[in-house]
């Protein structure tokens, strides 16, 4: 939730909803008429069998060998990871998913504790079908087959016409109807209220609740029913308390924010409740919320935003080590760093987050970047701070264009700090690295690399993806802004004041404070105007941001505006309006802002001017 759901709450109405309930209609037909969860257990073919009763007589018919080799069955892999691998196979006709857990040392001793994993997402489909939880339904589990070094294995019931819950969501919301797209969003809402409501009436709470771990089935045209995967992480059999509940809903809220607006996050609230009081005396662990709307909502704004914080912050530390997404890298000479390999998201108007790498295609194309960056070409930006310059990186989809940037010390004190690790190509890969995993638009970092002599940084190297069509805001404002006067172009250079306000602010309610926040730090996309952040030195993240980081960039970027031609004080002042506008707040707060930056602008100028009389002393240019 954002800060100050709970006013909106207050006036968010819940939906009209039909007084009868909906019930899905036969289609598709499900494998087993009367779903039975009478559990057998027997030994086949060298195989001991944990399993429901109607599906026993099939298991037998089957030899142990196939188990061993789904590749060789023409099995579709659907899903594959570290740990786990899902195959969609098709048995006597009927359609089912078998995943395999693989057993390495630290999943043995796992087992020794609290059992296998197959048992596990075992128990917890069991306990979902014998509480009419919507969930795919369990059929069988066995452990010990020879695949890929042993491994246990779990069968549940084919489900047809899915898809996980992030992706149907953008189809709905793709939808060109807007009544259409409207009604068949509040049945979503409701289905998905309905499902956690009852699962959590009847003691079952899944503890990795996310979006991905949801499916929505397309039962009959525009009709939908949501369900429950990956049941291995559950907590069963005992009461979901307050506690619980908020922490569980803010799970689904961290990706539910990013798409959903918060009247569509409300009213899955209200029909949560309403849900919760028609499942109340259902079950054995049912009970009453003790939490009135506003302060369920409340405390789902605290609660999500504790939970995006340990999210990001666990994204954060994947930055620094091996993993599916980025490497660790050595090169001769000294040189190591990190490597960009994939992106789990890719992003519109980010050509690098829809290619992959290899370490091996890195080791191969780095050396020639530092080679192109010795040579000094002539694109290169040679100043007193940095050597800049640009790349093209080979790549099998395409070429792919970089930045390179080799920071510079600008005095003494600087090259002894600059022999220190961290370096400031590292810091500024962890900070790229860290607006992104906060959805903040940034060039994406695609390697930095230092050269060390032991435990010093002899000089460093960042190589970032080169955004094409994009230029920096101070000079898009100089082109455009004296031409906004009236008309279409009033329209055009209000809504643009307002998206840079919503920009900015996006950075310090993230945590973020920017010492260097000036225009030319800004790119703006053309000819979709898209904003994102460049030059990540002056920018760290400090967490809560006090009334002085707070002003401080807004003091930058008024100072580094104040010689474009076009901009009015009326532009200004919108902007600061803008910027502070949230739920609650003052609408005269602007004021108390405009005059207690005045003085720091006057600092900033002065001192703007002293930084360019000694460029000039020193270097020649400013």
């Amino acid at each position: 939730m954002n800060r100050g759901a709970v006013e909106v709450a207050r006036h968010i109405e819940p939906p009209v909803v039909p007084e009868t309930r909906w019930i899905p209609p036969a289609a598709p037909t499900p494998l087993i008429d009367e779903p039975s969860d009478r559990v057998v257990r027997f030994e086949h073919d060298g195989r001991r069998w944990t399993c429901r009763e109607p599906f026993a007589s099939l298991l037998r018919r089957l030899s142990s060998v196939r188990w061993a080799d789904p590749a060789g069955n023409d099995w579709e892999c659907v899903k594959r990871n570290a740990r786990r691998e899902v195959w969609r196979a098709t048995l006597a006709g009927r359609s089912f998913y078998v995943k395999y857990y693989r057993c390495r040392l630290s999943d043995r001793l796992k087992e020794l504790l609290r059992g296998a994993a197959c048992q596990i997402e075992w128990n917890g489909g069991l306990y979902a079908l014998r509480h009419g939880i919507p969930a795919v339904r369990p059929v069988a589990y066995t452990a010990g087959v020879p695949y890929r070094g042993g491994a246990s294995l779990l069968i549940t019931e084919g489900v047809e016409r899915v898809r996980g819950l992030n992706e149907f969501w953008l189809l709905l919301e793709a939808d060109d109807d807007p009544r259409r797209r409207r009604e068949d969003t509040l049945q979503l809402i409701e289905r998905l209220a309905e499902m956690i409501a009852r699962a959590h009436q009847a003691g079952f709470e899944h503890l990795d609740m996310h979006a991905a771990n949801i499916l929505v089935q397309t039962v009959a045209p525009r009709r939908y029913r949501t369900l429950l995967v990956d049941l291995q992480c559950a907590r069963l059999g005992v009461p979901v308390h307050d506690e619980a509940i908020v922490r569980n809903l803010a799970q689904l809220n961290q990706w539910f924010r990013k798409v959903a607006s918060i009247g569509d996050r409300l009213r899955f609230l209200r029909a949560y409740l309403r849900w919760r009081h028609e499942f109340e005396g259902a079950f054995e662990h049912s009970r009453r919320i003790g939490l009135s709307f506003e302060q369920l909502v409340a405390a789902l704004d605290a609660a999500a935003a504790r939970h995006a914080e340990r999210l990001w912050a666990a994204r954060d530390r994947r930055a620094a080590r091996d993993g599916r997404y980025v490497a660790r890298i050595r090169l001769p000479g000294g040189w190591r760093g990190m490597v960009y390999l994939r992106c789990k998201h890719p992003v519109a108007g980010s050509p690098a987050s829809r290619r992959s790498f290899r370490r091996d295609d890195w080791q191969q194309m780095l050396p020639h970047v530092l080679e192109v960056l010795a040579r000094q070409k002539a694109d290169c930006k040679n100043s007193h701070s940095a050597l800049v310059g640009t790349c093209i990186l080979d790549h099998p989809d395409g070429p792919l264009p970089a930045i390179i940037k080799q920071p510079r010390p600008r005095n003494l004190s600087r090259q002894l700090r600059h022999l220190l690790s961290p370096s400031r190509a590292r810091r500024a890969w962890l900070t790229a690295c860290a607006l992104l995993n906060r959805d903040i638009p940034t060039a994406r970092p695609l390697a930095y690399l230092e050269q060390r002599r032991g435990p010093l940084v002899l000089k460093s190297v960042i190589v970032t993806e080169r955004i094409d069509d994009a230029r920096g805001l101070d000079a898009f404002l100089r082109d455009h802004a004296p031409k906004w006067r009236r008309g279409p172009g009033f329209l055009e250079r209000r809504a643009l004041t307002e998206q840079v306000a919503l920009f900015v602010r996006r950075l310090t309610e993230r945590g973020f404070y920017h010492r260097d926040c000036k225009a030319a730090n800004i790119l703006i996309t053309e000819p979709d105007r898209q904003l994102l952040w460049i030059d990540m030195d002056g920018i760290r993240h400090v967490g809560r941001l006090s009334e002085t980081q707070r002003l401080a960039p807004l003091v930058r970027l008024h100072v580094s505006l104040l010689d474009v031609p076009g901009l009015t004080r009326t532009d200004r002042v919108r902007f600061l309006k803008r910027y502070l506008a949230r739920f609650g707040s003052d609408p005269d707060e602007w004021r108390r802002v405009w005059r207690a930056a005045e003085p720091l602008v006057a600092q900033k100028l002065k001192a703007v001017r002293q930084r360019r009389r000694w460029k000039l002393r020193h270097y020649g240019r400013i």
